[in-house]
């Protein structure tokens, strides 16, 4: 990979990371931070509490995806400070840049993902 194309790598991932940033962010502001509502005991804020409730989990557990992709994202600029992002590391061939394009943060080459995501392993 070629230094113009491993910035350009990287100028799409920073974005990502900061898209990402900016959305987990919001999603605690939103849930983790927001106060709850005053409820006086009746049966229809028992129900209400209990919608706050899934839509809080809901929220979280998106939060936890993003940050998933977040570390990789991070991990994948990690790869591009240090010089080794474009290889896949089950078979240390290159990544081809259409893979990259469409998945910036892609450790492995097609068929190893494909043998990672069949059988746990490669």
């Amino acid at each position: 990979m070629t230094k113009k194309e491993a910035k350009k790598f990287e100028k799409l991932l920073v974005a990502e990371r900061d898209r990402l940033s900016e959305g987990i962010r919001k999603i605690e502001e939103e849930t983790l931070y927001e106060s709850t509502r005053d409820n006086t005991g009746d049966l229809t804020s028992y129900a209400e509490v209990g919608t706050d409730n899934f839509e809080r989990e809901t929220a979280l557990n998106i939060a936890t995806g993003e940050s998933n992709w977040l570390r990789d994202v991070n991990d994948a600029l990690r790869r591009i400070e240090a010089g080794s992002y474009g290889m896949c590391e089950g078979c240390n061939k290159e990544i081809p840049k259409k893979r990259l394009e469409v998945f910036p943060a892609a450790k492995f080459c097609v068929e190893c993902q494909s043998k990672l995501e069949k059988s746990g392993r490669l």
